[in-house]
């Protein structure tokens, strides 16, 4: 069985420790995969990678294009192999945990893609640079949302053994099919949408190790 591929730098626990400094350009970090989510230098809002283009979903509710030469402190990149696909009629957010009952092992993370009408979807999206304590940024940053909406989900559910890496579950993000919006994915109902889901079985996992402000910082506390 092919799997998914998954390319990382900088990791949930050094964004949530307070590593916002901008370490890979976006051009460089597109070499890894072709669909995935991060954020850009700052911790500014969300990015959302979908067929190779990076798009930046900010916290004015705006969707661009993002420049070669953009630097990201977080970005994970997925060469998405879709193992399982089915389409569901319904589908919302409270029903996430019984899709990762579909999973064949919870013990592997996965690469997720769901494509399609969503009748409700709600996003949020942190403001430009940022030095408060991360939990403190997504506490305050604004939401927004948009009805019957056609979009792709793309992500990550990872298990708890690798909750370091990528966090614990779900972390997904939403871009719209006009390119209009997206941002961090909160909620969402969903009619006629395709799922797909790879299990990732390759990691490559990098850390800015040059940068003398990760050298330095206490990832611990």
């Amino acid at each position: 069985m092919k799997t998914s591929k998954i390319f990382q730098h900088g990791s949930y626990s050094t964004l949530y420790g307070g590593f916002y400094d901008g370490t890979i350009r976006l051009d460089e970090a597109l070499k890894h995969g072709d669909c995935g989510i991060g954020t850009l230098d700052g911790a500014d809002g969300e990015v959302i990678v979908l067929d190779g283009v990076a798009y930046h979903g900010n916290s004015e509710n705006k969707v661009r294009v993002i420049a070669a030469n953009e630097t990201l402190p977080y970005i994970a990149l997925i060469k998405h192999v879709a193992n399982h696909q089915f389409d569901s009629k319904t589908l919302s957010s409270t029903h996430l945990t019984e899709l990762s009952e579909a999973f064949p092992t919870k013990n592997s993370a996965y690469s997720i893609k769901i494509t399609g009408f969503f009748s409700s979807v709600e996003i949020s999206s942190k403001p430009a640079h940022n030095t408060e304590p991360y939990l403190d940024i997504l506490a305050k940053q604004p939401h927004f949302t948009r009805e019957n909406v056609t979009g792709t989900i793309v992500g990550i559910w990872s298990p708890a053994h690798l909750s370091g890496l990528y966090g614990n579950g779900f972390h997904l993000h939403f871009l719209s099919t006009d390119k209009s919006f997206g941002a961090h994915l909160v909620r969402f109902t969903a009619e006629n949408v395709k799922v797909e889901f790879g299990e990732i079985g390759k990691i490559e996992q990098e850390f800015p190790v040059e940068n003398s402000h990760f050298q330095t910082l206490n990832l611990e506390k």
